[in-house]
């Protein structure tokens, strides 16, 4: 039998044993938590470190059937043009800036339309990137290169293209998986005597930086870089000043998409992604569409153009929209 002393002495044991549980359990917690913190802030991709601002797109009007899988947008000589994407005619549509409405259709005529994602123009030319690459497994990627003349003339009906073929440095494996690699392709611009290409990674939600020589002829791409985009790349624009805008979305969870874009700037040392990248959330792919594509004016405003959505049996058109950029680019 045990006398109080004792039972003391044990109970003190007792405590003091689960004191010492208790404390290695905390700190045992707090050393997960501050290695989760670190891994996290390791982790954080370098678009959530970039400022974060909103702004919401102006509707002008709801697109055409014609041009419901439009993919990219080019603005010049006063008059908008957009492309559908895969499976469409081989065909670039002009659209009235104010109605949405298809106002003339120039076929190319010696193309097809493998996959059409993106437009851009320079002074003289036209490119269209015949890259998309959904399945990674593309060994015909093309960009398709037509003469603005060809394509003002209002008597031409059916344009020709030059070709600029080429292939991907970095691409050793092409097994067929859909939305499964991270060669895909959705966005150029033309900029000082080249074409800068961003993939649409659906791995890892980065974007490579390819640059491809605007001549006709047949290349292997350049790798200039990499961002961790945070999201789907699928178009790009460039204006004079050297201001530059990516379009994109991502899923947040679910059937909730979020469109986004990423602003930045042409270095003194090229086109490069810093601390001073601004992302500027859209809003819901639900309202606006799948945005798909974007030119930016020299003013700093943007044309921008979703295609449509089907979502069981509830659906969304394509539509049209602009917006303005310019205060997030005075702030770069």
């Amino acid at each position: 039998m045990l006398c109080h002393s004792d039972r003391l002495l044990s109970l003190n044991s007792v405590l003091e044993s689960s004191f010492k549980k208790a404390f290695l359990l905390l700190s045992a917690l707090l050393l997960i938590a501050a290695l989760q913190a670190q891994t996290l802030d390791y982790e954080l991709p370098d678009s959530e470190k970039a400022k974060n601002n909103s702004v919401k797109p102006h509707l002008i009007s709801k697109l055409p059937k014609v041009i419901n899988e439009t993919s990219g947008l080019v603005f010049f000589n006063g008059m908008l043009f957009t492309i559908n994407d895969s499976d469409n005619p081989a065909a670039i549509y002009q659209v009235d800036t104010t109605t949405g409405a298809t106002v003339r259709t120039v076929i190319v005529g010696n193309a097809v339309n493998h996959d059409w994602e993106a437009i851009t123009h320079d002074d003289s030319n036209v490119y269209i990137g015949d890259f998309g690459n959904n399945y990674g497994n593309r060994t015909d990627l093309q960009i398709l290169k037509i003469t603005k003349s060809d394509i003002l003339n209002s008597e031409n009906d059916t344009v020709e293209a030059g070709f600029i073929r080429f292939s991907y440095p970095d691409q050793v494996s092409f097994e067929r998986k859909l939305n499964n690699k991270n060669f895909d392709c959705e966005a150029f611009f033309y900029y000082h005597d080249s074409l800068y290409l961003f993939s649409k990674n659906w791995v890892d939600l980065k974007t490579k930086q390819y640059v491809v020589p605007s001549d006709t002829g047949t290349y292997m791409a350049k790798l200039a870089g990499q961002y961790n985009a945070d999201g789907l790349i699928t178009d790009a624009s460039v204006n004079t000043q050297g201001n530059i805008v990516l379009l994109g979305y991502k899923n947040i969870r679910g059937r909730k998409w979020e469109c986004f874009c990423l602003l930045l700037q042409v270095g003194d040392s090229g086109i490069c992604f810093n601390s001073n990248t601004t992302r500027i959330e859209l809003g819901s792919a639900w309202h606006l569409g799948q945005t798909e594509g974007i030119f930016l004016n020299d003013d700093n405003t943007a044309w921008l153009s979703s295609e449509s959505i089907m979502a069981g049996k509830l659906f969304r058109p394509a539509k049209l929209f602009n917006v303005s950029f310019n205060s997030f680019y005075l702030n770069l």
